[in-house]
């Protein structure tokens, strides 16, 4: 009887949550789905998402459906030409991009209409807001708008304005989103970091764009390992040679969520461990004594 109106009043938990954070990354991205394979073969569950840029696309994808075969099948079988035209549609506005075709790419998985409410997981999508240059979390309204304005990188795509804001990529200030997911309620966060190594070859000849897209990548690198270090497990796939022409090909697609579950695999272990070191002392009592006067 007690343990029962324990249970009904949500005072105790058998299980602590966990969350997922998934950073921005681009066509590193595919990791993200080996990482949620290798935790569902596991049994371990996904409690909470948050994501960032590309893990912001793989994560609203998941929490939509809870089937990451479905999500990988949607990627994967894009052909070479589905990819190239995500990037045929110049802007003379605030990036390069429109963002239209990664708009309906988006919409191609999640639909139109989508919204937060209607998520199988608690979702939640980082962007910058660029007035105050501070992460914002969005948690209502349409899925995909959110995830665009997550992936809005500056000067390549334009600006998503929602609720008054003018949102850029969450890569600029939070590239692994472990803060929010811990917000969320997750008691355990497994970061996912794309963006751990950096390495660049000094060219003779430099032009802005060459210039502007290595000190980006040097801001998320150093701001991303400092945010991983907040997590209780960090998952770093090994995904240097992921590149955007990796997209073009089903092989090389395979191998980036291959890294992602190896990845996930060398953590397993530390995982289990600490999900067991977070099991409360009260329910394995109550357990005990549930079968004793029961």
């Amino acid at each position: 009887m007690i343990y029962k109106t324990l249970m009904k009043l949500n005072l105790i938990k058998k299980t602590p949550t966990i969350g997922l954070a998934l950073g921005g990354g681009g066509p590193k991205g595919l990791a993200h789905i080996g990482v949620i394979k290798k935790l569902l073969e596991q049994n371990i569950p996904i409690d909470y998402i948050s994501g960032t840029s590309a893990g912001s696309i793989v994560g609203a994808f998941y929490a939509a459906t809870k089937d990451i075969q479905k999500v990988e099948d949607y990627i994967v079988k894009k052909n070479w030409w589905d990819m190239i035209s995500l990037i045929t549609d110049p802007s003379l506005g605030g990036g390069i991009l429109q963002g239209k075709r990664i708009q309906s790419f988006i919409e191609g998985f999640l639909g139109k209409n989508l919204n937060f409410k209607n998520l199988l997981i608690p979702f939640e999508s980082v962007a910058v807001d660029l007035a105050t240059g501070r992460a914002v979390s969005l948690q209502n309204g349409s899925v995909t708008q959110a995830v665009l304005a997550s992936c809005a990188v500056p000067m390549l795509l334009n600006p998503v304005f929602i609720d008054g804001k003018t949102l850029v990529d969450g890569g600029v200030t939070n590239p692994v989103p472990v803060e929010t997911a811990r917000k969320m309620g997750s008691d355990i966060v497994i970061g996912v970091n794309l963006n751990n190594h950096y390495s660049f070859e000094l060219l003779d000849r430099l032009n802005f764009l060459s210039v502007a897209r290595h000190s980006f990548s040097i801001m998320m690198h150093n701001i991303a390992d400092y945010e991983i270090q907040k997590a209780d497990i960090a998952v770093i796939p090994k995904v240097d040679d992921i590149h955007w022409k990796t997209l073009l090909q089903t092989k090389n697609k395979l191998e980036g969520i291959h890294a992602g579950e190896q990845a996930m695999e060398e953590e397993i272990t530390s995982l289990k461990i600490i999900i067991k070191s977070k099991l409360p002392f009260i329910p394995v009592l109550l357990e005990k004594l549930k079968k004793i006067f029961k």
